[in-house]
């Protein structure tokens, strides 16, 4: 049980990789975020990834020769728009030394304006990444933050906040920028001072995705020397199946600066399950997410980032919006509320829809035989929406799957079997997200094949049968 509300909840939904955010439209974004917004969000946060886009030098992304980062420029506007139009604050994710595709070509590279990308404590850097101490390659980065800030500031979309990121998408290994997130946070000022032109009074914020204790000791003893008081707060990285922050030595934050958490609503209960980033449809994490809201409560923080990839976590929105919000105290009562307002149940169906939703937590222990009866039934009942298909989606899924995985390597039945399976997962993409091929190669690559495709293509590689690969 949560015991009050977080005055920060904010629904960070990046828009990238060809993910649901990236390719929706107006009107799907206004209505997601509408709900996210019933349960009780408050924040919108998102991020603008150049990953393969180009912008030619000193142009802003509207006149960019790629047709493609114009497009996805202008709908991340739009999807801010709809934001603020329905009361949310707005807050944008800034990668700082991550650049446009063509800013780091080979002429580029010829003046040696490349970070170097080796790896570092362990922490890996990739991206379009530019080293910032270098003066011509800052410049670079400074120009692109005051061409996006003012596109938005001219567009009427007000930033509240602006939250860093130094790695992942960002970072250098060189010998100039050791300790790489210092010069980090010397980069973040210098941006935050062109951010703060357009958006008087805009907060600074980080997300510490990936630091280390040594970067928390670094960071926090910089801060304070360089700028006491203007870290508004930090979003602490939570390693997947644990419940509090890792890595941040007691005390460790910057002075004044409030401690938030980085919530990833993007798998169920139990990372090891792989039901991650909606490959098997819906996640529910109704054990997970109430136990972290439970540790930030006990640490007196004030609130969280929700990373987000896309509507396949629509019912951990619902639980973290409703517990983190205090509109609800438990998550039986959130999936219960969740029932009547996109199934239309009533009466007993609204505690079996609540139980069916649940088990969902840990779905390698679902009872799939007794899944089937309860769902045929409920859903008879239920109106034809896109949230009750992608739980049939999931269901059958985990129904060819088991079947699958009992069935020997290679047989015809388990052939037809296997295409059988990859059509419903490619209908759960296509009809059901409306998602492209770019997002499917991105998050397949993170979470894998299921143990028997691999070894069914292993096996008919080895012995020369059917190409399975054209069927994958």
């Amino acid at each position: 049980m949560v015991k009050h509300g977080f005055p920060r909840r904010e629904l960070y939904a990046p828009g990238h990789f060809g993910n649901w955010y990236e390719v929706a439209g107006r009107f799907e974004a206004r209505d997601i975020l509408a709900e996210a917004k019933w349960w009780g969000f408050n924040w919108y946060g998102d991020w603008f990834d150049t990953v393969n886009l180009t912008k030619k030098p000193h142009m802003s992304p509207l006149v960019s020769r790629c047709w493609l980062t114009r497009v996805l420029w202008e709908n991340k506007k739009t999807r801010f728009q709809e934001a603020r139009r329905l009361g949310f604050k707005l807050n944008l994710l800034v990668t700082p030394n991550h650049v446009y595709a063509d800013q780091v070509s080979k002429e580029i590279q010829a003046k040696d304006l490349s970070a170097k990308q080796a790896e570092h404590r362990k922490i890996r850097f990739f991206g379009h990444l530019v080293c910032p101490s270098i003066p011509k390659a800052r410049r670079i980065i400074l120009e692109n933050y005051e061409e996006l800030f003012r596109d938005l500031a001219e567009n009427n979309i007000r930033l509240d906040a602006v939250t860093y990121a130094a790695y992942d998408f960002g970072g250098c290994a060189c010998r100039k920028c050791d300790p790489w997130i210092v010069t980090f946070a010397e980069l973040c000022r210098e941006i935050q001072g062109v951010a703060a032109k357009y958006f008087p009074g805009v907060a600074m914020r980080f997300c510490c995705w990936w630091w280390d204790s040594k970067d928390h000791d670094l960071f926090a003893d910089w801060a304070d020397k360089h700028m006491p008081g203007e870290v508004e707060s930090m979003a602490l990285w939570i390693k997947y199946n644990e419940d509090k922050p890792a890595s941040v030595p007691p005390g460790r934050l910057p002075e004044e600066c409030g401690e938030e958490y980085f919530i990833h609503i993007g798998y169920s209960d139990d990372r090891s399950d792989n039901d991650v980033y909606g490959q098997w449809g819906p996640v529910v994490a109704p054990s997970r997410i109430p136990r972290t809201l439970a540790t930030l409560s006990n640490t007196h923080g004030k609130g969280f980032m929700a990373y987000s990839e896309g509507i396949f976590d629509d019912v951990n929105k619902a639980i973290l919006g409703g517990l983190s919000s205090g509109r609800f105290s438990t998550v039986r009562e959130v999936l219960e509320e969740y029932a009547r307002r996109y199934f239309e149940a009533e009466g007993r169906s609204v505690e079996e829809w609540a139980e069916w939703i649940l088990q969902w937590g840990r779905p390698r222990m679902v009872d799939l035989a007794r899944a089937r009866r309860v769902f045929n039934r409920l859903a008879s009942k239920a109106p034809e929406t896109w949230r009750l298909a992608h739980f049939a989606s999931k269901l059958r899924l985990f129904e060819l799957n088991k079947q699958l995985e009992g069935k020997k390597a290679g047989t015809r039945k388990r052939l037809a079997m296997v295409e059988e399976f990859l059509r419903e997962r490619e209908a759960l993409r296509r009809k059901i997200y409306g998602l492209h091929p770019l997002e499917e190669s991105v998050f397949k690559a993170i979470v894998g094949e299921p143990r028997w495709h691999r070894k069914l293509i292993a096996a008919t590689t080895a012995s020369n049968k059917a190409p399975l690969r054209k069927l994958a």
